[in-house]
């Protein structure tokens, strides 16, 4: 049986969203931060419940995010290949979308997660849930800033 791989193309502003399909692990590891960070701030909530709201507010942040990354420019531009067949790649501006894809998507969660947060934990009010909001998620995307950094630099993973 003979390996091929294949180049999985994805609009730019997508990329926050889809390139953790392919790093679970990475995933993972945000989400857990974003849980450790909750826990310690709200010790009193069960980590039962911290673990649910935590990724209910993901889900929830993850579709509202890919959804509007669809009507963004995707970056990609048309190709043809040397055989005449006609595909798509990514155009000169591709790594710049990708960049203010992260972005975009950093606000978006910090704001998503901090209503469905809200929502989730009405019966015991969480104080300063915007600025733990946040903090969580500045550890979350810490973590996949880092794992972009060792993967880019290192070919590590």
């Amino acid at each position: 049986m003979e390996m091929f791989f294949a180049d999985v193309i994805f609009p730019a502003f997508s990329a926050p969203y889809l390139s953790l399909l392919f790093f679970p692990i990475a995933a993972l590891l945000a989400i857990s931060s974003e849980i450790f960070t909750f826990k310690c701030r709200y010790k009193s909530l069960p980590l039962s419940r911290t673990v649910w709201i935590t990724l209910v507010a993901n889900f929830v942040s993850w579709m509202i995010g890919l959804l509007l990354s669809l009507v963004l420019p995707s970056g990609l531009v048309p190709k043809i290949m040397r055989s005449g067949f006609k595909t798509i790649a990514p155009g000169p501006h591709f790594q710049v979308f990708v960049i203010c894809g992260f972005i975009v998507a950093f606000i978006l969660s910090i704001v998503i997660e901090y209503f469905v947060w809200k929502r989730l934990s009405k019966k015991s009010p969480l104080p300063s849930l915007s600025v733990t909001s946040f903090i969580a998620h500045i550890a979350s995307y810490g973590i996949l800033i880092l794992i972009a950094y060792l993967y880019i630099h290192f070919n590590w993973w």
